[in-house]
């Protein structure tokens, strides 16, 4: 495998890498950064813009420009600088955090207490018409989400109950059911936050405090890992021509970065053995 740095641009915690081909641009966020950015994938020319507050997740609209889960709720970004929020519904100790959308266009976007008490956490979906209802409560840390190649399973980690799920998807209704534990974590190595999906089913987990990539087939069962050269990944996606190249968000938070000089950057990872797809979008 090869490991190259796409963008130099740290992050206090980047994630939620997007890719899209016809404009070769990666899209993440650095949510306690208060920032977000664009990269094009080839020479590394970066974009940085601030928000106003922390902006768990952005997502590409099929119309064109971008949508965002933020501190208030869900918002318009805009082209220069700032957000407008669309639906302001969050309480104050609450944010957004990972987010993503599915093939048939919606966004499916988890909220969290800012403090991470237990049981406030919710994952909502977002129609077209930017309506969203409550999909589960109760929840922590709602964090990485995606769905089988097709579109019959729908997978959701809660970073610190230490759980991976599955349930059963249906694409033309958006609704899931039948949920079941595929994979429990000890939290000793790492805990899981974001992920992707690979083109044969294989889940890609980035373990925050782990240092690599958990490779979990769908039924559950561990390969072998993706080491990488940072403490804290945080999510990754696909992009390049044929969806070969692995690409990782990273945090610099609380990391010395004289012993970890790529904690922060947004790293691309050749040679996996994986290819994917590329990143949906919203259609609101």
């Amino acid at each position: 495998m090869e490991i190259r740095v796409i963008s130099e641009a740290i992050s206090d915690v980047g994630e939620g890498p997007l890719f899209n081909r016809d404009t070769n641009l990666v899209t993440w966020v650095d949510i306690t950064g208060k920032k977000w950015h664009t990269c094009d994938f080839n020479s590394g020319k970066t974009t940085s813009r601030d928000v106003p507050k922390m902006m768990g997740a952005i997502v590409e609209r099929s119309s064109g420009g971008y949508f965002a889960a933020v501190e208030e709720g869900f918002a318009e970004v805009l082209d220069t600088t700032g957000y407008k929020v669309v639906a302001d519904f969050l309480p104050e100790p609450e944010r957004m955090n990972d987010a993503k959308a599915d093939a048939a266009g919606r966004w499916w976007a988890g909220s969290n207490a800012i403090d991470f008490t237990a049981g406030k956490g919710k994952l909502y979906r977002v129609s077209a018409d930017r309506s969203y209802v409550t999909v589960l409560d109760g929840l922590t840390l709602p964090n990485g989400l995606g769905w089988s190649p097709d579109n019959t399973k729908f997978y959701f980690v809660d970073t610190f109950a230490l759980k991976l799920w599955v349930f059963d998807f249906d694409l033309d209704s958006g609704e899931i059911s039948n949920q079941k534990l595929l994979r429990e974590f000890s939290g000793k190595d790492g805990v899981p936050d974001g992920l992707t999906i690979a083109s044969d089913g294989t889940i890609l987990l980035a373990m925050w405090d782990g240092s690599r990539i958990e490779v979990i087939g769908s039924d559950g069962s561990l390969k072998d890992p993706i080491k990488l050269p940072v403490s804290r990944p945080t999510s990754c996606a696909f992009g390049g021509n044929n969806g070969e190249v692995l690409i990782v968000t990273t945090a610099a938070r609380e990391l010395d970065l004289n012993k970890e000089p790529l904690s922060g950057k947004l790293l691309g990872i050749s040679g996996t053995g994986f290819t994917g797809g590329e990143s949906a979008k919203f259609h609101g």
